[in-house]
């Protein structure tokens, strides 16, 4: 077995023990990616059969209003990313793209699924990785529409100071909902 591919099932795995039999299986449907920057992973509007789980790199997610991207996510190593909509076979609802070159573990759904009818640890397996993903998105739901735009700044300097290393502020201030220059002034000002 990989030891990449080891160490994502172990990541997810850690309440149950998976057999070596459903290890094998469960890596028969993992593959590694190698992608440079700028790359899209989900496009807005269409159906996609992949789930990833972040060895290296940075991503982002976001959608198009009135022609402007608003950044809703990043996600760094040992993060799930996707859409829960391709999940139930949908479009997604946003864009999903490579902000550094990054290396990745893509799940294929299409193919996992029907294993979880026949396999309960594949199921439970799968559902660790939907919890965990649902857990990340839940926070990102809080983290936008509870706080103000300089608590959110705060927040992401005390808890995630590597994104200002890592992520372009113009991404960051989307994100926040304020503009480039807003965030300038709040780095100028040494809060950072």
């Amino acid at each position: 077995m990989d030891i990449l591919f080891k160490s994502f099932i172990d990541h997810f795995s850690t309440n149950q023990q998976l057999t070596e039999l459903t290890k094998v299986e469960i890596c028969n449907h993992l593959s590694i990616l190698n992608l440079n920057k700028k790359h899209i992973l989900i496009k807005e509007n269409q159906k996609h059969d992949f789930a990833y789980f972040v060895i290296r790199g940075a991503v982002r997610s976001y959608y198009l209003k009135d022609g402007i991207e608003v950044n809703t996510w990043f996600a760094l190593e040992n993060d799930i990313v996707g859409s829960l909509q391709n999940f139930q076979d949908k479009p997604s609802r946003e864009t999903i793209q490579i902000i550094e070159n990054s290396t990745l573990i893509s799940i294929n759904l299409k193919q996992i699924k029907p294993l979880m009818l026949s396999y309960i640890e594949i199921a439970n397996f799968v559902n660790a990785i939907i919890t965990d993903y649902a857990l990340f998105l839940e926070d990102k739901v809080y983290f936008s529409q509870m706080m103000s735009s300089m608590d959110k700044y705060l927040i992401l300097l005390e808890k995630e100071p590597q994104l200002f290393q890592r992520i372009p502020l113009t991404y960051i201030a989307s994100f926040l909902g304020i503009s480039r220059e807003t965030l300038s002034r709040l780095r100028a000002k040494k809060i950072l």
